[in-house]
This record gives C-alpha cells, sequence and structure tokens, in this order.
C-alpha cells in the first residue's frame, strides 16, 4: 500500500523548490523523501505545477499540498491576490485549481510565512519567542513569528517589508510605488547598479568584488545596505522583534550587504532596540520546509480517504 505523503513547493520567479515528506505529524524538521529545484511554469501555472506535483508524489499518495508564492495572497481562499515577480498568477484561484487537478487539499501561503515558520521552528529562530524572518532574493520576503504563529494582520498581508519605500524619487517598482527596498536591494536591482557602476556578473561577483575592495562595488553595497538598514530601522520602530532572522540568496555566505547593513543600522540607531540580527540556516530549503510543515496541518484539517 502506497504511504501517505505532503508536498511543499516553493514557487520562485524563475524556479521551483519542491520537498516531499510523510504526513504523519512529528516535531521535527519534516525529512524529505524527495526535494529538488525545477523551472517555474510561465504560461500554465496550474497545469505546471500539476505535472511537477505528480512526478515528484510518485507511487505515493498526495493528501495535501502547500504552495508558497512571492506576493500577496488570500489564505482562505487560496487565491493570489498580486504577484509582482509572477504576474500570471495575479488573481487566480490558485488553491482550488491546483486542487481540483490533484484531488488533494491544496493551501497557498506567502512565501517569506513559509520560509519564516521553517527558520522559527527549526532554523535561526528556534527557541526565541519573537522572530522576524527577512528573505532577500529576487524579491524581499518578510514575516513574523510570535509564540510560534505568524502575526500576519488584519487582511493576511502584513510583513511586505521589501515594499517599504526607501527612496521616494527612485525606480518604480513592480508593485506600483517608487523607491520600495526591492528597487535597490532585490536581486535584479543590485545586478543592474553593478552594470551601471562598470562591473560585470551577478550580485554574488558585486560581493565578491566589494570583499576585495574594489571601489565601485563599495559604493553599490553601501547604497544597498543603507537602504537595508533603513527599512530596518522602520522595522524596529513599528514591531520591535526580538531576533531578525535574514536569509535569501543574496544573504548567504559571506554575508557581506547584512554585516554592513547591520553597521549602519547600530550607528543610525536612536531609540530603537536593536536585536541580534542573524543569518538564516535553512538555506534556500527554508520555504519549501515551511511549506511542508503547514501541508501536515491542512492534512490534519481536511483528511482524506
Amino acid at each position: 500500500m502506497s504511504s501517505a505523503v505532503v508536498l511543499g513547493l516553493d514557487v520562485g520567479g524563475s524556479s521551483v523548490k519542491y520537498r516531499l515528506a510523510s504526513a504523519a505529524p512529528s516535531e521535527r524538521i519534516p525529512e524529505a523523501l524527495a526535494q529538488g529545484t525545477v523551472s517555474t511554469p510561465k504560461k500554465k501555472p496550474v497545469a505546471g505545477l500539476a505535472a511537477i506535483a505528480r512526478d515528484v508524489t510518485g507511487p505515493h499518495r498526495l493528501v495535501a499540498v502547500v504552495v508558497a508564492i512571492p506576493g500577496l495572497v488570500d489564505e482562505s481562499s487560496g487565491t493570489v491576490l498580486r504577484s509582482a515577480n509572477l504576474p500570471a498568477l495575479d488573481g487566480l484561484s490558485l488553491g482550488p485549481a491546483l486542487s481540483a487537478e490533484l484531488d488533494a487539499p491544496v493551501g497557498v501561503i506567502n512565501d517569506g510565512r513559509a520560509a519564516a515558520v521553517a527558520e522559527a521552528r527549526w532554523g535561526a529562530g528556534a527557541g526565541e519567542r519573537d522572530v522576524f524572518t527577512l528573505a532577500l532574493g529576487t524579491g524581499i520576503a518578510g514575516s513574523h513569528i510570535v509564540d510560534g504563529r505568524v502575526v500576519d494582520g488584519a487582511h493576511g498581508i502584513a510583513g511586505e517589508l521589501g515594499h517599504v519605500v526607501v527612496d521616494p524619487s527612485g525606480a518604480r517598482c513592480a508593485c506600483g510605488q517608487r523607491g520600495c527596498l526591492e528597487t535597490v536591494v532585490g536581486a535584479p536591482a543590485l545586478r543592474r547598479a553593478w552594470n551601471r557602476a562598470g562591473g560585470e556578473g551577478s550580485p554574488k561577483d558585486l560581493l565578491s568584488a566589494y570583499e576585495a575592495g574594489d571601489e565601485r562595488a563599495i559604493r553599490v553595497v553601501d547604497r544597498g545596505a543603507g537602504a537595508l538598514a533603513d527599512a530596518v530601522l522602520t522595522l524596529l520602530a513599528l514591531v520591535d522583534p526580538g531576533v531578525i532572522v535574514v536569509g535569501g540568496g543574496l544573504a548567504s555566505t559571506p554575508h557581506r550587504l547584512v554585516v554592513r547593513a547591520r553597521a549602519l543600522v547600530d550607528e543610525r540607531a536612536t531609540f530603537h532596540r536593536v536585536p541580534p540580527i542573524v543569518p538564516a540556516t535553512l538555506g534556500k530549503w527554508a520555504g519549501a520546509v515551511g511549506a511542508v510543515a503547514e501541508a501536515r496541518h491542512l492534512a490534519d484539517r481536511v483528511p482524506v480517504g
């Protein structure tokens, strides 16, 4: 008899990270029965995600799926309200549509929330009561967890630090505002700034050049770190978290951008209580791990025969 499994899908602008785990409840981090990365389906997202789920599940019995999306979602209806980096999902009732394809309950959550759930429970925030997790990548996601529960606001969209305006006269953001943090510190924005400064390559190349003392890289990183520091100070004034966990591709070792931003937070803080600002420990799989954990809860609420 096939075993009951749950699936977490962490959908990004270019790739989908998946993690398949047993549906059996456990307090331990969900052990991966299968884990990997595939290209994000752009033209037919429902059919594409369904195909990924079927391929990953194989002979097992899929009893719940949770999809983590970079953007605003209505968890109660499984609808993607707005995804700046995946506009094909805007307004899509992804949960019901994917559930019909897979004949299993499907939940939809924000990717920052998924990563935060994992980091707060099993990662860098383990053992802490009040954790704010920030993920730096193509976009910037955030989520606040207190006593193990996500504080998601009256409309389920709290934590969007990437859309705090840090430069009112800055570039137009995909969300429609000008000068959001994402337009300065998001990976595409850093790449453009590095290229304009005469540098070549990716944001990782930028950070390597910064470490080597390249003056152009220092200017670009300092601007990005300054914007991140200002956003964190806003976060401290409004939320006052006990610890800030920073993850995502741009925060991976050697953490140059985050280290510089932390130094600027210390310099600029006045009345603020600056908490520990620590690197995430679950790496690029945090979103998929959190989605699997939420899928287990979903399976408990909506049992499938």
